[in-house]
């Protein structure tokens, strides 16, 4: 399994918390505590909550509103990650199944392939040594000749198990839904030690937030 998951940003509990309470008008009754804050450029103290320390009444409600489903954990939705995925081919296009309100940012086969070299670091498993060859011919006949005809053909047979890089952002509830279908996967990808299911497990209170989810 060759994947690589780095700079892991998750923001949003303070105001998502906040959003949480705000249907019985409980905002007194918060208990959890953010540690960080900078001062903007104009003077004013912006919250930058990376590190919560959520209370026990929070995490009561919290729970209460995931076990109630999608249309009661919506502030679920506003706690937002970003990260850096490095896939093959194959696990972005089942990613890409999950696209409420995500995004992503990827490096260019369009704009980048054929510009040097391949080799087989540049894959989930090794390929072919003539598939390999027949690629980085396609790309030097590309950087001489500059006709985007060779690219293309390189992308024709580009295999799936290629590594590509993407900044990725979704929220708590879109993790959460990937996590449910995908933890048991047969693909290691998904479901391995190292795999994404276990990256998704092991992001703050998420482990809870999936435990509150599957009780009845």
């Amino acid at each position: 399994m060759a994947i690589l998951i780095e700079n892991t940003e998750v923001y949003g509990f303070r105001a998502a918390l906040r959003a949480m309470r705000n249907p019985m008008d409980s905002w007194n009754k918060s208990d959890s505590n953010y540690h960080v804050q900078y001062t903007g450029p104009w003077g004013r103290n912006i919250k930058v909550p990376e590190l919560p320390v959520l209370g026990d009444a929070d995490l009561k409600l919290a729970h209460k509103l995931i076990r109630g489903g999608t249309p009661h954990r919506k502030f679920l939705r506003q706690i937002i990650v970003w990260v850096d995925f490095t896939l093959p081919r194959y696990i972005w296009q089942e990613l890409d199944t999950y696209k409420v309100a995500t995004v992503r940012n990827s490096c260019s086969t369009m704009h980048k392939l054929g510009h040097r070299d391949l080799i087989q670091e540049d894959f989930a498993a090794p390929i072919p040594l003539s598939l390999l060859n027949e690629l980085n011919q396609l790309g030097e006949d590309y950087r001489i000749i500059k006709d985007y005809n060779y690219v293309r053909d390189m992308k024709n047979i580009l295999p799936e198990g290629f590594l590509q890089k993407s900044t990725w952002t979704g929220s708590y509830e879109t993790l959460l839904s990937i996590y449910h279908w995908r933890h048991t996967h047969r693909m290691k990808e998904w479901s391995g030690e190292e795999g994404i299911c276990a990256w998704i497990k092991s992001l703050p209170y998420m482990e809870q937030f999936i435990e509150a989810a599957t009780k009845k």
